[in-house]
């Protein structure tokens, strides 16, 4: 087997719980209870929360294995594809700081239902979640920004080796197994960006894939698969097809086991596209420090760099819920009017309201060379509001609420994860949840906790 393969089964398959600092510890916590907030918001919200448990039944994927936010049970893979895709439709996953890559929608699911399905401990699932978003992480940060730019989704490609090294984690498997688990993987590997611009409606169920896809290379390995040698670095490997043989695998591999990956991980507070979270507090700062209304603007200008225009710049007057996620435009002029943006202003009634969509008109998103020049290291945006008085005010924001510079605290996650699930279970539950995810490390078996995040209202 290659270099990486070898050193990442080999980091999966044998670092123990112990070796995890107590800091990285509480951080997969917060990695937990954030990504299931976001999967509850997407148990009810997404466009397909019932088609997708529908598909899988006309599939036969039937089982006991939970759901989040709903009543219904199927099999455990299929479970941890399902919860996977909430996690990711409604844009309120988790992602790491530059690479372009939401990881916990793919892990945290996993890990979860692998642990209700084989009754692991609290520390042993713990344990798996550090070693998915790492094994992730350090594949899409090494790939990026190539494997974006020709056209691959990093959360639904890199997720399945993150899938796979977390489930190989949980399983138990030994040194020479995981190491197929991971080859295997890059053969499962999928997803494509064209989703972000039409049919992304669906892009939950893109990245679910990927969940899926890693607990099946990880059993086909377990029951004794062969796989191949060099599937990342090889003639005709992953990184080769992907990113154009850019990646340094020294660079990529650097501490490795020592620098856990997902400390480098972001928490989202608006229910959008990354790329639209600095205009959006870039906007919502300069109308506090300088009283500006929305009846006061002449124009604004956002500057960014070219995935982010791609991606979110475009779309001035959104058609629909999955546009306006991805609208820069909507999202800076609903900040100007509402000084924030939340869940209820993805309602149709507000995408379409006369003032949003005459503020949104206003917006221009540009490519900037100096935000360009930041990137990827810093994904940030340059905000200029132009005043109708003849004034202007401007502020380039780099670093945003919930980044791993200005973090957030468990509190505020907990909050974020009762707000998304009120309408699914009672409070008592959600403070229990709340609970029990805090001291996950001392659960002996997890399979009882997921029980109760089933809808019960």
């Amino acid at each position: 087997m290659e270099v990486v393969v070898n050193a990442l089964s080999q980091f999966a398959a044998e670092t123990k719980y112990e070796e995890l600092h107590e800091s990285v510890v509480q951080c997969a916590k917060e990695r937990i209870i954030d990504i299931l907030a976001a999967a509850m918001a997407g148990s009810s919200l997404w466009e397909y929360c019932n088609k997708i448990i529908d598909t899988s039944m006309e599939m036969e994927c039937r089982g006991d294995a939970t759901l989040i936010g709903r009543k219904e049970t199927v099999s455990f893979p299929m479970a941890a594809a399902i919860n996977c895709a909430y996690a990711h439709s409604v844009e309120l996953d988790d992602g790491h700081k530059n690479a372009g890559i939401h990881a916990g929608a793919v892990v945290v699911p996993t890990v979860l239902s692998l642990a209700e399905k084989t009754n692991v401990s609290g520390k042993r699932a713990i344990l798996a979640v550090v070693i998915g978003y790492d094994v992730a992480y350090r594949f899409a940060r090494s790939m990026s920004p190539l494997l974006i730019e020709n056209g691959f989704h990093p959360s639904s490609v890199c997720g399945t080796m993150g899938a796979a090294a977390a489930s190989s984690s949980i399983l138990g498997l030994n040194l020479y197994e995981t190491a197929r688990a991971l080859s295997l993987s890059a053969l499962f590997t999928s997803g494509i960006m064209e989703a972000t611009h039409s049919g992304q409606a669906s892009k939950g169920a893109m990245v679910g894939h990927a969940a899926f896809a890693g607990i099946n290379a990880t059993i086909m390995a377990k029951n004794g698969f062969t796989a191949p040698d060099m599937p990342f670095s090889g003639t005709d490997g992953l990184f080769r097809a992907m990113s154009d043989d850019n990646v340094d695998v020294a660079n990529m591999l650097d501490g490795l086991g020592k620098n856990y990956e997902i400390k480098d991980t972001y928490v989202k507070l608006y229910p959008t596209c990354r790329h639209t979270h600095a205009p959006i507090e870039g906007t919502i700062a300069l109308c506090l420090e300088h009283n500006i209304t929305a009846d006061d603007i002449k124009r604004i200008n956002i500057g960014t760099h070219p995935i982010a225009y791609r991606l979110t710049g475009t779309a001035k007057t959104p058609h629909d819920v999955q546009q306006a996620r991805f609208s820069t435009p909507y999202c800076v002029a609903t900040a100007l009017l509402r000084g924030s943006f939340d869940i209820s202003d993805l309602k149709e009634e507000n995408i379409h309201d006369d003032k949003r969509v005459r503020l949104s008109s206003l917006v221009h998103v540009y490519v900037d060379k100096e935000v360009t020049s930041e990137f990827p290291q810093k994904r940030g945006a340059k905000v200029r509001i132009e005043l109708k008085n003849g004034k202007f005010f401007e502020k380039t924001v780099y670093i945003l609420k919930g980044a791993p510079e200005m973090p957030v605290r468990y509190l505020d996650l907990c909050e974020k994860f009762k707000n998304m699930a009120k309408e699914a279970i009672p409070k008592e539950t959600m403070e229990e949840i709340c609970d029990n995810v805090q001291r996950f490390d001392n659960l002996a078996k997890p399979g009882s906790f997921m029980k109760l995040l089933k809808k019960t209202i």
